[in-house]
Parts: C-alpha cells; sequence; structure tokens
C-alpha cells in the first residue's frame, strides 16, 4: 500500500474512533457528537445564528440537524424563533444552559485530544496539523 493510501486509511480510523469516542464522552453531559457540534458552533458565532448557517457549516444531513436542534431545544440548550427578516428561518440562541454545555464540551474535547494524541509533542502535533491543513485545502478545491 503507498503512503497516501495509507494516510487515508488512517484518516478513516481516527475518525471513527473520534466519533465513537466524542459519542460516549458527551452522553456524560446528555448531549450526543451532533449536539455538541451545534452547541460549539453556535458558541463561536457568539450565541445566535440562523438554523439554516449553522446546518451548512456542519456539512451533515438538515434532517439530522433539525432533529439535534429539536433535541436541544427540548432540554433547554438553546432557544429557537422566527426570523423577524424572513418568517421562514429560524433563529438560534443558546441558553444559560448551552453555555455551561459548551464550558464542559470544551474540557472534554481537551481530554479527547490528549487521550488521542497525548504520545506526541507540540512541534510534532504542529507539523501533523500543518500537513493536514495542506492536504483539506487541495481536498476543497
Amino acid at each position: 500500500m503507498n503512503n497516501l493510501l495509507a494516510l487515508f486509511e488512517l484518516i478513516g480510523v481516527f475518525a471513527r474512533r473520534r466519533y465513537q469516542a466524542a459519542e460516549q464522552h458527551f452522553a456524560a453531559i446528555g448531549l450526543n457528537h451532533t449536539e455538541a457540534r451545534l452547541l460549539t458552533l453556535l458558541h463561536q458565532e457568539g450565541g445566535a445564528a440562523s438554523q439554516d448557517a449553522l446546518s451548512s457549516q456542519l456539512v451533515i444531513d438538515r434532517t439530522n440537524v433539525g432533529r439535534a436542534m429539536k433535541r436541544l431545544e427540548q432540554d433547554g440548550f438553546i432557544k429557537r424563533r422566527k426570523d423577524e427578516a424572513d418568517k421562514r428561518a429560524n433563529l438560534v440562541e443558546m441558553t444559560a444552559k448551552g453555555r455551561k454545555a459548551v464550558r464542559d464540551i470544551v474540557k472534554i474535547r481537551d481530554r479527547m485530544a490528549r487521550e488521542f494524541f497525548g504520545e506526541l509533542t507540540d512541534i510534532e502535533a504542529e507539523k501533523a496539523v500543518a500537513l493536514l491543513n495542506k492536504a483539506l485545502s487541495k481536498a476543497e478545491a
């Protein structure tokens, strides 16, 4: 197997293991992987964004996003309301419970990263990030 194919397969293994670890770790705070990603994105957007914007940034099926939003709303992590400018669109706002969950998510993600890559030095991680970002820019082009 050539090195590019080996790297491609290894990234797939990491993605599956990361997903499984995220599902397990986020369950401790009552969330799944998608819900944690949504709250993180919403936090990065300043605590409020349109549902469509969040959905497109996640790059997952809109049905899954809608299901996750419904659960986050029912559990009090977010509030949704109609956009006054565009009645067809929903605006999503994070609640205090959602902000607390984001603080927990950050801690969980840090722990997961240390578990995955704890053997790597900062310099090794920096090199890996640079190489993967280079590959990603080619893939997105």
